[in-house]
């Protein structure tokens, strides 16, 4: 968690695998850079807004140790100062310090319930401690901010707000348009929510970057999907050439309906590949690997382009215990330089990607494997939604979904959490998802399942 503007993406990118911004930790307040208070404004920089912009300096150079100081400080000066609060809160953050995090949130709210930026920092507070129908509602926050997109000119969504779907309204028999939004992997997380709504009589269509539409084309349901032309991938529609009834981000059908940590919109799956296209992965990993040995796909590295790349990355140093288990063939689902980096380092790893591969391929290569290992990034999402076993390496300031402790998810049930005990050291995840891999798993070639260390 970081108090500077932290996100997977950057707003409005759908050039790659990616579908826009995403708000993965908090994020800074939308106050000027000085950070000044209304009280410091009026009689000049107050000592509270200079020890404060410091701190967060000081926190951007990785100085944790010295911001935490100056933070302490700028709140022992007693000037009320949600910025302050909000600093505060992602250095107690930093520090596996929860409650007293949170507490600052809440403080911060209180002082400036209007911010949208503070209310998105506690919605996701709320979020990550289960407490859904609050930190949903306190969600809507995003689309306040000015650089939320979700793929429609700010003009035009100004201008129909008016038509943007609220909880309790009817569905049944309208025209609905869904703005994809953030993130692919939030894009396939709540795309479980299209589907819930087309079963209430809702006309759904969809409006998305060209990297997920092959994922909404294989959702039922969709009447509709609207993408930017190929030459100009981050343009956005406008709203008012178009004919609907209502229009909602994808993110906000949570609201709508009410979702609940017991209850999260339906189970998994609620995507699958083309199961043609499956059968020939697998048929190709057995060609590549071994056949009877258990096949499974690895992701070490999350967007590089994401300011949360080096909390959520591994390195293939990291991952060595797990690829030198003899028995297992280990499958490079990771894209990019990452991946070839790590075929380099690896020959024995089976290699399935000479060139990037549109997304339900990416997913029918997934569902090939036996089990994910992933760290939180795309792949993980993909697997989830097809309920594919899935192993997934949580940073110690987790994303919201995962919650702050447990080896589960409601999200998806497929899913096992692996968590680190400290912040940027993988060693210990690494070690337990090991260890576990020697023992026989449900549904796996457990012939295959006798894990000897390579010689």
């Amino acid at each position: 968690m970081s108090d500077v503007q932290i996100s997977d993406q950057r707003e409005g990118a759908t050039g790659d695998r990616r579908v826009g911004h995403r708000q993965q930790t908090w994020a800074g307040t939308t106050r000027p850079a000085a950070g000044w208070s209304a009280a410091g404004s009026a009689a000049g920089v107050s000592a509270t807004s200079i020890l404060t912009n410091c701190a967060r300096q000081l926190l951007g150079l990785e100085r944790s140790d010295l911001a935490r100081t100056l933070s302490n400080l700028a709140l022992a000066e007693r000037e009320p100062n949600a910025d302050t609060l909000s600093l505060q809160a992602n250095l107690l953050d930093r520090g596996g310090e929860w409650d007293n995090s949170f507490a600052c949130l809440r403080a911060a709210h209180e002082l400036s319930p209007a911010d949208p930026q503070i209310r998105l920092n506690l919605a996701m507070s709320l979020l990550r401690r289960g407490e859904y129908r609050d930190g949903f509602a306190l969600y809507e926050a995003r689309i306040d901010k000015p650089g939320w997109s979700g793929f429609a000119t700010r003009e035009s969504r100004a201008a129909l707000r008016h038509l943007m779907l609220r909880p309790g309204q009817p569905v049944e028999g309208r025209n609905i348009l869904i703005l994809a939004e953030q993130g692919l992997g939030d894009g396939i997380m709540f795309a479980r929510y299209i589907g819930l709504l087309v079963e209430r009589g809702a006309q759904v269509a969809v409006a998305c970057n060209a990297v997920i539409r092959p994922f909404f084309e294989r959702l039922a349901g969709i009447d509709t999907i609207l993408s930017p032309p190929s030459n100009a991938p981050f343009a956005q529609i406008n709203l008012s050439a178009l004919r609907f009834d209502a229009w909602a981000p994808l993110l906000s059908l949570t609201s709508w309906f009410g979702s609940i940590a017991e209850d999260v919109g339906g189970g998994t799956p609620y995507w699958s590949p083309d199961r043609g296209r499956v059968a020939e992965w697998r048929n190709r990993f057995a060609g590549l690997g071994r056949r009877g040995a258990t096949k499974v796909g690895l992701v070490l590295q999350a967007n590089p382009a994401g300011a949360s790349f080096a909390e959520k990355s591994m390195t293939a140093a990291d991952v060595l215990p797990l690829l030198s288990l003899q028995a297992i063939d280990f499958v490079n689902l990771q894209h990019g330089p990452a991946g070839k980096a790590l075929a380099e380092g690896v020959p024995r790893i089976i290699d399935p990607f000479p060139a990037a591969v549109p997304l339900d391929e990416y997913a029918a290569a997934v569902a090939a494997t036996d089990l994910l290992i992933s760290v939180d990034t795309m792949a993980a999402h993909c697997a989830g939604a097809m309920a594919h076993a899935t192993w997934l390496a949580v940073p110690y300031s987790p994303h919201w979904a995962w919650g702050l402790n447990g080896d589960s998810t409601p999200w998806y049930p497929s899913m096992k959490l692996f968590r680190q005990a400290r912040r940027r050291s993988w060693s210990a995840v690494i070690e337990a998802m090991a260890a576990q891999l020697g023992q026989p798993q449900p549904g796996w070639q457990t012939d295959a399942m006798q894990i000897e260390p390579v010689s």
